[in-house]
């Protein structure tokens, strides 16, 4: 079934010199090593390298460099550029090669050629290719030729690395990658598609037009296809009278029964063409693996291997590649589980494979896979998780795209919070801005305790987590206090910490720097977010509400721990003016000082003559007006100390005139009676208001979960008595992707802790 494309890609000469631009990643580095072995003079770089894949390239005779630069090229210009995809087309080292006339091919145009040599199978799908290859180029030294080579986007530890070149006439196993469309560059001897499902959107135009891309490599197969029976789209594309199919259905040829699936493993029976052929046991965890393995002997048979024979081998199938279920034992009865899966048919198999497992709870660390992924499949992640006791969902990785609407985590949380409400087995996950913090939750009290399972999920960077984790110790102590001791802050939430304390002495604070290493600062909390999480570290409340008026009459000198309400009462009853505007402004005096509160008529630091701080080593100080350089809703050079104390300057009025420009300030504020809400969420930018910036962009009653965008102001996010700190975060981060959207960057007012 050779076609003229396929004759045309072996004829070609392979150039000598080849540069690999993203020769860290797995794909690129498989492909210059098969290049090398080929005689070409190969060389690579990329913009992070792991040292144990600079080591493994430098054995192969690879020149590998650290960064991207022209540099290379002008030193010896290449004859060809092999590139990833996630190199951009904006790259400065492909455009130097673009003006000198270096050709360019991507990644998978590349080990097509090379595949398109005799003895090859090309192993494709949009899950499972790289177990089913591993698990084929296993089978093969086993059963075929055991000097069978492999180009696979991942490895086990048996195999020693990504990419082995062949012996001559032996056979080439390679991972046919669809995503970028160059799988329809392949013409191997045997072509297996373990699955066709919705993904790659951002190649990809429809379904239809991924579908094709399978069905040409289908068309361009030389002997025969091994293909997953059960599904419809892949029968659709392969099902042929030189194809076998596999599967648990009657529509498969090569198919498994009578199973018996462990934590450990899975016992079947294999029937082929309706008689058995051997009843065997792999050692590697979960059914969709049992499909892998009946992939593998597929392709076996298909090469002509006695099936008896083939299903007898499959119990060497006894190791996974790197990041699938790959386990640590942390300790105490703690596992950690780092995957790959990314799409929620993956997510589905890695939940119910790990529910095999005895455990306590059985959490999950997930982050998405770029935009148009989460985009386009944002309402079937929820239901792939169910059976998860607690899920933290990180920020999506780009994988070098740009955002896009709908496309974001706080989206993909919408769609939890939908489901959640129907099916509460479906876990309401905590938005997380970074890996670290996901890291410190689960080192902390609330994190890991004694039983308990974690899944790393995802194909970006979330993988670092697992070096921060796995040597870390956890806690399985209690919280250290009770719910009821801890305050609420804004919108009527409780602020929980690792731990809470109130001080009014300066001592006891000075203390309180001197012995704890993480402490934070809470002032009345009514423009602060606390998230579900908790926040790590302790909380120190200051109770200082001193207050006394000094010997010239106009200045006084305020504890920061009073409320800014109590300050104007004391204020108007001793006939001194000056912070009438403040009025209705939440919040307490050394609240007021950290964000510099204020309104259009005037600001705190407008009244400051001096503030006493205490810094974080313990040491005290005093910061005159011009030093704390005050400026709209920033007080810079408090950021890193506490404000104790501060004596403020006024002006001598009648209190009945105070109280009356008291009044008039009121009646000018939103009135937020009724509401559960924290006032303005955003600051004003330059030149507009955040509200009409956000009324613009159609934000007034946009919703999610429990939280709303207010009717009458567009600034102003409201909770129902249901909502969760997250519903809030969530919409904070969709309005401020909308504002972005318009060109405009909104900076939140309303601080979240974590």
């Amino acid at each position: 079934m050779i076609d003229n494309r396929a004759v045309e890609i072996e004829e070609r000469v392979l150039p000598n010199k080849i540069h690999c631009m993203g020769i860290g990643g797995v794909g690129v580095s498989g492909v210059a090593a098969l290049l090398k072995a080929r005689g070409c003079d190969v060389s690579g770089c990329d913009s992070k390298i792991s040292p144990l894949m600079r080591n493994w390239l430098e054995e192969h005779g690879i020149k590998v460099y650290g960064e991207h630069s022209i540099a290379h090229l002008e030193k010896n210009l290449p004859d060809l550029i092999v590139r990833t995809p996630a190199v951009s087309d904006d790259n400065p080292e492909l455009i130097y090669a673009r003006e000198k006339g270096v050709s360019i091919l991507r990644r998978g145009e590349v080990l097509a050629r090379l595949a398109s040599m005799p003895a090859s199978i090309a192993v494709s799908g949009t899950h499972g290719k790289t177990t089913t290859s591993c698990f084929v180029a296993t089978l093969f030294r086993e059963l075929v030729d055991d000097k069978t080579g492999w180009c696979i986007g991942g490895y086990t530890q048996s195999m020693g690395g990504v990419a082995k070149p062949p012996a001559q006439n032996s056979p080439l196993v390679v991972e046919a990658d669809e995503s970028d469309g160059t799988l329809a560059y392949y013409a191997p001897d045997i072509t297996v598609v373990t699955a066709i499902d919705h993904d790659h959107m951002e190649h990809f135009d429809s379904f239809d037009s991924l579908k094709n891309c399978f069905r040409s490599v289908v068309s361009a197969t030389r002997k025969a296809s091994v293909y997953f029976a059960d599904d419809v789209n892949v029968r659709d594309v392969a099902s042929s009278s030189d194809s076998i199919g596999y599967g648990f259905s009657e529509f498969a040829q090569l198919r498994a029964g009578n199973i018996v699936c462990s934590a450990s493993g899975s016992q079947f029976e294999v029937f082929y063409n309706g008689r058995s052929v051997g009843t065997t046991f792999i050692n590697v965890p979960g059914r969709h693996n049992i499909l892998n393995a009946l992939a593998a002997a597929g392709v076996a048979i298909a090469w002509g291997v006695n099936p008896e024979k083939a299903v007898a081998a499959l119990q060497k199938l006894d190791e996974l590649p790197l990041r699938r279920y790959e386990i640590y034992n942390v300790g105490d009865g703690i596992e950690i589980v780092s995957d790959y899966s990314h799409h929620p048919a993956e997510i589905r198999a890695l939940v119910q494979t790990a529910l095999l497992r005895p455990h306590n709870r059985l959490t999950a660390i997930f982050q998405p896979h770029r935009y148009t992924r989460t985009l386009a499949l944002r309402k079937d992640f929820p239901a792939a998780f169910e059976g998860i006791d607690e899920l933290l969902l990180l920020p999506v990785y780009a994988a070098s795209e740009p955002p896009i609407d709908g496309g974001q985590s706080a989206d993909l949380y919408s769609e939890f919070r939908i489901a959640n409400s129907i099916n509460k087995k479906i876990p309401l996950p905590k938005l997380v801005p970074s890996a670290d913090i996901a890291a410190s939750y689960y080192r902390s009290i609330c994190g890991l305790k004694k039983g308990d399972v974690l899944l790393i999920v995802g194909a970006g960077d979330v993988v670092s987590l697992v070096q921060m984790l796995k040597d870390a110790r956890f806690s399985n102590g209690d919280d250290i206090q009770a719910a009821e001791k801890f305050p609420k802050v804004s919108y009527g939430l409780p602020l929980k910490a690792d731990e809470y304390i109130e001080v009014k002495e300066r001592q006891e604070l000075i203390e309180i720097l001197a012995s704890r290493k993480n402490v934070r600062f809470l002032g009345q909390g009514t423009n602060l977010l606390p998230s579900d999480l908790g926040v790590r570290g302790t909380v120190v409340k200051i109770k200082n509400d001193d207050f006394a008026i000094l010997d010239d009459g106009v200045t006084v000198r305020v504890g920061c721990g009073m409320s800014g309400a109590l300050l104007l009462s004391k204020l108007r009853d001793a006939g001194l003016s000056g912070l009438e505007y403040m009025a209705s402004i939440p919040g307490t005096v050394g609240g007021w000082l950290a964000m510099n509160a204020g309104t259009q008529f005037g600001a705190i630091g407008d009244r400051v003559v001096s503030v006493d701080v205490v810094m974080q080593n313990g040491e005290t100080s005093t910061l005159d007006r011009d030093s704390c350089k005050f400026s709209y809703r920033s007080s810079p050079m408090l950021r890193d100390k506490v404000a104790f104390s501060a004596v403020l300057r006024l002006q001598r009025k009648d209190k009945a005139e105070i109280e009356s420009a008291m009044a008039q300030f009121r009646e000018k504020r939103f009135d937020f009676s009724g509401l559960r809400t924290a006032g303005s969420v955003f600051k004003n930018p330059a030149e507009t208001s955040a509200g009409k910036v956000l009324d613009l962009c159609g934000c007034k009653g946009l919703r999610i979960g429990g939280a709303y965008v207010c009717e009458r102001h567009a600034n102003i996010i409201v909770a129902d008595d249901d909502a969760v700190a997250l519903d809030i975060i969530a919409l904070m981060q969709t309005l401020q992707f909308c504002a972005k959207r318009q060109g405009v960057v909104l900076e939140p007012e309303v601080r979240v802790w974590y």
